[in-house]
């Protein structure tokens, strides 16, 4: 097991270092970060040494939501075609992706197959382009680096008739990757097959745990992204009590805010900066009412597959709410009341949620509010009435950049991998402890490097 330092605290042994690159959900950002590592043995210590972001290019992010749009168009038409009995018009006319000629227009000169492996080039480029840029500001040598650890959101293609399972594709190319990079790189951090329920299983909420963790409190992460999610890190008081971490991925946040603002501004601007359009609006209690007894797996009177209703397909998700705030509710609602409405209801939600699990936390827990919706200031108020525990923490207070603290866990992540240590998932998972992420040598000294690395030698 490790334990983390902060940088200015002394430690001896050789230096050995990882690298983690993680890309937001919305390929909106890349964040890097290496940590120090002085041992493989049992007790090692981790040091952060240096993490930093970038903005991505919006052809990337603008490419990637295509890409997605014309994936879930084709396969909106086949689970429509599945059943061709008429009686899912509504649901035809509330996808407007659902038109065939669409798809075949956006189709007409690029594959989706294509895509994916144009994707892949763009994506491995500028991971490439990011670490080298790290590694001569940390004026780390080359042959000190055990192994680059690559995270990102992925595309998840249906893999059977019913739309229950998923195969989820990574958007980096670890072996291309190490080609470029010369250093053993691990890729590919979720599983291949998974369900939407599966959704509640993260793989950063044990290096969470690893970084953030106090041997008295527990600490409650509310990440504030594009959805709402939040990780709860027992107290690490004994050796085995990340057994009881928490994770849920509660609704749409930052992407329904967003959503809500373009409609408000009129395709002006995508971001509420401060919140002072939320506040401009009313939240009528009929909309929350109307929110709560709205089941959101449902057009009309007709249940959609799993794969609509995850709160990370965010996208299909903020549809279904603009469609039945706007567009279908008993009263029509403007769009800065819906935006207003939807930062109460998000806040609710969070509430709701944590309260439903509370029952499983141990111990009292400080909160450590995170991510870019934090910036809303009626939502930061909110959250603030609702929770009362005391003031929000931040990451900076432990150390941690906030916009590349994920490239933090991530780079963990590798430490993981590479002295075989198993990452446990949260929520008592039925699934057993694995070694996630697939691995692909760089040259052979670096391969070298690696195995000595990963059996405990320390004549690297």
């Amino acid at each position: 097991m490790f334990s983390f330092k902060k940088s200015n605290d002394q430690h001896s042994g050789v230096s050995r270092f990882f690298i983690g690159v993680h890309i937001s959900s919305v390929t909106r950002k890349l964040e890097t970060a290496i940590i120090e590592c002085n041992s493989a043995c049992s007790g090692s210590s981790l040091t952060l040494l240096k993490s930093v972001s970038f903005d991505l290019p919006n052809e990337l992010a603008e490419f990637y939501e295509e890409t997605l749009e014309v994936i879930r168009a084709e396969q909106d038409v086949d689970f429509v075609k599945r059943h061709s009995s008429g009686e899912f018009s509504e649901l035809e006319q509330f996808f407007p992706k659902l038109s065939s000629s669409k798809v075949g227009k956006k189709n007409k000169d690029v594959s989706t197959l294509a895509r994916l492996s144009l994707l892949r080039t763009m994506t491995t480029t500028i991971q490439k382009e990011a670490v080298s840029e790290l590694v001569a500001d940390s004026d780390v040598t080359p042959n000190k680096i055990i192994a680059i650890t690559v995270n990102d959101p992925g595309i998840n293609l249906i893999s059977d008739s019913d739309g229950s399972s998923l195969r989820y594709y990574s958007l980096s190319d670890g072996a291309a990757l190490a080609k470029h990079t010369g250093t053993t790189v691990i890729s590919s951090l979720l599983p291949n097959e998974w369900s939407p329920k599966d959704q509640e299983c993260s793989v950063l909420s044990f290096p969470y745990w690893i970084l953030l963790s106090d041997p008295v409190k527990a600490r409650l992460v509310i990440d504030l992204g594009e959805t709402a999610r939040w990780t709860y890190l027992p107290s690490s008081k004994t050796s085995t009590s990340w057994k009881d971490m928490l994770f849920h991925e509660v609704v749409p946040c930052g992407s329904l805010l967003n959503l809500f603002t373009s409609e408000a501004t009129k395709g002006k601007s995508f971001v509420d900066v401060g919140g002072r359009l939320s506040v401009q609006g009313q939240c009528p209690n009929e909309l929350l009412e109307f929110w709560g007894g709205f089941q959101r797996q449902t057009i009309g009177n007709h249940e959609l597959p799993p794969r609509y209703y995850t709160p990370s397909n965010a996208s299909v998700l903020n549809e279904i709410f603009y469609y039945n705030s706007l567009k279908s509710a008993p009263q029509k609602f403007s769009a800065l009341d819906a935006l207003c409405g939807s930062v109460y209801w998000i806040a609710e939600q969070i509430k709701s949620s944590v309260e439903y699990y509370e029952p499983l936390f141990k111990e009292p827990f400080d909160v450590i509010l995170t991510g870019g919706a934090k910036q809303n200031g009626l939502l930061f108020s909110r959250l603030s009435d609702l929770f009362k525990p005391g003031e929000f923490r931040q990451l900076s207070e432990y150390g941690f950049l906030e916009d590349s603290f994920d490239a933090v866990a991530v780079a963990v992540l590798g430490a993981l991998f590479s002295t075989g240590t198993p990452v446990p998932l949260p929520n008592n998972s039925s699934k057993s402890d694995c070694f996630w992420g697939e691995i692909s040598p760089g040259t052979q000294e670096a391969w070298t490097r690696f195995l000595t690395f990963a059996s405990g030698k320390s004549d690297i």
